[in-house]
């Protein structure tokens, strides 16, 4: 069992509708006010979210339980288990509440349905009393336990090919860094991640002329053959690239088309959507607003594949602070619904913003400023690209939580939750058959992505009950 408190952030200036939401049609209900996200562990400095906590007088503060239910049927037979809940004041019981909880027969797979990758950079500013390598062991571990794969701000990702280091990053992809002999316990154990990016966010690894990068892509592609044949590994080749930027790609896409090595087999993966101009240069796209679900068949026939990216109300759920708790959970749903492999998030770890605009290279007090982002176009987004909180506050002392760990949020919580359901969905399926667990799902997630235009409203649900429902219509199939 573990207790979180959750830390408030007052918003007074909204996220305006840029990329995260298409129009005032679609933005969330509540955009101000004191809104959770931060989840502070019980053991964190008093006054600082650790506990004892002082609420203060006409005030609500909530709190987070996660509880991890045994696989041991042996031991912890399936049934009825019943606890309670005890809050105190000034060490004496103020109110006790009852907890039933209900252990199935069943349990979720470690294997992920859906893959929803996070990108986090270098945090080592943070904990200077941490090594490198214990701090991305602590990204790995935190982002493991909720079922996603925080891949991409790691050395190997942005570094020419270099065979000693990759078969030092081999455990994360075979799997067997997240083992209990190694430190992790959680979902997942023994289960490698889905995708590897070579070059994170067009950084220059395969060279800058034609033999440069065939003589890179073939070294990649030959280690990931001998290797981790079962990765998903792609050229990050550049960054939301505009039309001016179509004859560099197409250049550097027929080095690697053309090459008579093994290197002509790197998928190419660009983070914008489908354009036809660049059929046959691109493989793999990701889009801000979507997949454009009626090109997906051509380009999954032509061996592509159409991922989303971020996120953009009302065709998913946003990333931003504001956005309804269910909006990081529809997207496993949307994953699913449409047979989508993966939902890219730009950053989880945005504690010191990067090169843009007037905030540049700042080292942010994300737990007292909600404002997170603002582009070189001053558009500006409120808790985006936080999903982790830091639990050491060097660059703000009165914000130290005094923990060497990385802090999970709210929206991490909701994006497992989300997981958890696909798995759900998943188990169904192998029963009831897909189209089943199609028509149930619809039941509260009717349209999403390119079914959806950016001038409407949501049209999946925002409210967490009609989520739960479905999950109990889901969780009879799989109990039956």
């Amino acid at each position: 069992i573990e207790i979180f408190t959750q830390h408030y952030l007052h918003v007074e200036n909204p996220t305006q509708p840029q990329w995260f939401y298409g129009s005032s049609a679609a933005a969330p209900e509540h955009m101000t006010g004191w809104i959770p996200d931060a989840l502070i562990p019980t053991d964190a400095t008093p006054g600082r979210g650790g506990f004892p906590v002082d609420a203060g007088p006409s005030r609500n503060q909530g709190f987070w339980v996660d509880l991890h239910l045994p696989r041991d049927q042996e031991n912890f037979p399936s049934g009825v288990y019943h606890g309670k809940v005890q809050v105190l004041k000034k060490g004496e019981l103020l109110k006790e509440i009852p907890l039933e909880v209900t252990l199935l027969n069943e349990y979720l797979t470690d294997e992920n349905h859906t893959n929803i990758w996070l990108y986090t950079s270098n945090v080592q500013a943070y904990y200077p009393d941490l090594s490198r390598q214990r701090i991305d062991e602590m990204l790995k571990f935190e982002g493991r336990r909720h079922r996603i794969d925080v891949v991409g701000g790691f050395s190997v990702h942005s570094s020419p090919f270099d065979e000693q280091n990759m078969n030092e990053y081999l455990p994360w992809l075979d799997g067997s860094a997240y083992l209990p002999a190694n430190g992790y316990h959680g979902p997942g154990q023994g289960v490698g991640e889905q995708l590897f990016p070579v070059g994170m966010y067009g950084s220059n690894v395969l060279g800058n002329t034609r033999e440069e990068v065939r003589r890179e892509s073939n070294q990649w592609v030959e280690w990931f053959e001998q290797n981790a044949p079962d990765a998903i590994y792609f050229w990050y080749i550049i960054d939301e690239p505009g039309e001016e930027q179509f004859d560099w790609i197409r250049e550097r896409s027929e080095w690697i088309k053309g090459n008579p090595g093994p290197g002509s087999s790197l998928p190419i993966f660009t983070t914008r959507g489908y354009h036809e101009d660049l059929e046959g240069e691109i493989d793999i796209w990701a889009a801000y607003n979507g997949v454009d679900l009626e090109i997906l068949p051509e380009v999954r026939r032509q061996g592509g594949d159409h991922w989303f990216y971020n996120g953009n109300r009302p065709r998913y759920g946003s990333v931003i602070l504001e956005g309804a708790a269910v909006d990081f959970r529809v997207n496993s749903w949307v994953l699913y619904k449409y047979d989508i492999h993966t939902h890219f998030i730009w950053h989880g770890t945005h504690w010191r913003h990067n090169h843009q605009g007037p905030k540049g290279h700042l080292h942010q007090n994300i737990y007292q400023n909600p404002l997170t982002f603002i582009s070189g176009g001053m558009n500006f987004g409120n808790g985006d690209g936080i999903i982790f909180y830091p639990g050491r506050m060097p660059i703000y002392g009165e914000e130290d939580r005094g923990l060497n760990r990385i802090l999970p949020s709210i929206r991490l919580k909701n994006i497992r939750r989300g997981q958890q359901d696909a798995g759900i969905m998943w188990m169904a399926e192998q029963k009831a058959g897909r189209d089943k667990v199609i028509d149930i799902i619809s039941e509260v997630v009717p349209r999403a992505l390119s079914e959806v235009a950016m001038d409407e409203e949501v049209p999946w649900s925002e409210l967490g009950d009609d989520y739960e429902q479905v999950r109990e219509k889901l969780l009879k199939i799989v109990v039956d």
